[in-house]
């Protein structure tokens, strides 16, 4: 029996130990981002049988559980730190093309432009087309380095106010005299080579026309201060009695423009977005196209789209951060801070943030450990109780066997 008891403490101070270790590491990663705190489970284990009952045999370490509560969401200054608002985990590739799971979204770009996690592993997304879209295609996201290519402007449009109360002014609009026109909007445009160009846009007040037109504006364009080269760069616009365009809103050929050195420009033109009311005039205008540029930084969203700024103010959209959830995170395996999944986890159910039971990023952030070290502490000192406990059995059962060898010494 002595042996027994002897075992039964042992298993105490190890137990013990084992929560110590648990707590230890807790405290040691309570700064570590996106840390979940760790508790040790234990079990009894079967001793000697007495008249038929089992008497306890000590305890064991049966298992780990996580709190897979959400700690604190803080905001940072870096565009590319993200944390994920709910369920899941961001989903890392390391060289061989392994998969594993973390909370922790502290990334950056590395020198080979691929955006990596706290570790140097892959960040894993979608690819998203032009339009933003994701094209649900999981690879590692890889970010451009090159310059972005010049986009040759195809349409323009022009949106505000001209004058109701302006006099009308007859005879052809001549952009060096203002005082056959009524005002004038100016809009940047592109050729194919990237160079920039000034399409201005004169308006002029031509007086009442035939119903439903109450009023009549006449309009030319010039491109860099001359019509030379330019085709389809005149026309009419038609305002009924309450300001509303009836006519004229979108001219049925595009504007055509020679640009020496580069490909012919053709815009297509739109006057839907302008109004006539008293009140004054008002007009700007808008063209697509763009120079070339130079990336500039990598920024996250709200929706886990990760995009590109270029020094010639345009952002593209390349990617989409992954999220992975698993039918039982308890049984995630925690391996040099970062998880890996388990037959006890099940398989991951990879998707876009939002999709699903998969949580949403918050940009701009990251998420603390959920360690409570008030709470640890405390535990602390329950152990360190319990381990004195253990130890003064041992010692009494010490004495006790102390005692017997005495007696048969005797």
């Amino acid at each position: 029996m002595a042996g027994n008891a002897f075992s039964v403490i042992e298993t105490g101070l190890q137990g013990v130990e084992n929560a110590m270790e648990a707590v230890s590491n807790n405290l040691a990663n309570a700064q570590t981002n996106g840390f979940q705190a760790e508790s040790v489970d234990f079990g009894t284990l079967l001793g000697e049988f007495i008249a038929g009952n089992t008497l306890g045999g000590g305890v064991t370490a049966t298992g780990i559980t996580r709190d897979l509560s959400q700690g604190a969401i803080t905001q940072t200054n870096s565009p590319t730190d993200m944390a994920i608002q709910g369920n899941g985990y961001f989903v890392l590739s390391d060289s061989s093309g392994a998969q594993y799971y973390t909370r922790d979204g502290q990334t950056q770009v590395n020198a080979n432009g691929q955006l990596v996690g706290f570790n140097g592993d892959s960040v894993m997304g979608y690819t998203v087309n032009a339009a933003g879209v994701s094209t649900g295609v999981l690879g590692a996201i890889a970010i451009p380095q090159g310059a972005l290519s010049p986009s040759a402007s195809t349409q323009t449009s022009i949106s505000g106010n001209l004058n109701a109360a302006s006099l009308a002014i007859a005879g052809p609009i001549n952009p060096a005299n203002p005082a056959t026109y009524t005002t004038s909007t100016s809009v940047q445009v592109y050729d194919s080579l990237g160079n920039s160009h000034v399409l201005t846009y004169y308006f002029q007040n031509a007086g009442p026309g035939v119903a439903p037109v109450a009023e009549n504006w006449n309009w030319t364009a010039t491109l860099d201060g001359s019509a030379a080269g330019l085709a389809n760069n005149s026309g009419t616009i038609g305002f009924d009695a309450t300001g509303a365009i009836v006519s004229g809103a979108a001219p049925g050929a595009p504007l055509t423009a020679t640009v020496p050195g580069a490909a012919n420009l053709s815009l297509t033109l739109g006057f839907s977005g302008l109004t006539q009311f008293s009140g004054g005039t008002a007009t700007s205008g808008n063209a697509d196209g763009n120079a070339a540029g130079n990336p500039q930084g990598v920024q996250i969203n709200n929706n886990g789209i990760v995009s590109v700024s270029y020094s010639n103010g345009q952002t593209v959209d390349v990617a989409q951060v992954a999220i992975a959830t698993f039918p039982s995170p308890q049984g995630l395996q925690l391996g040099e801070g970062v998880f890996s999944a388990t037959g006890n986890s099940g398989p991951a159910t990879i998707s876009a943030p939002g999709t699903g039971a998969a949580g949403t990023i918050q940009a701009n952030a990251l998420e603390s450990s959920n360690v409570d070290t008030t709470g640890q502490l405390v535990n602390l000192v329950v152990l360190q109780r319990n381990y004195q406990a253990n130890a003064k059995a041992l010692q009494t059962q010490d004495s006790i066997l102390g005692t017997i060898m005495q007696i048969q010494t005797q």
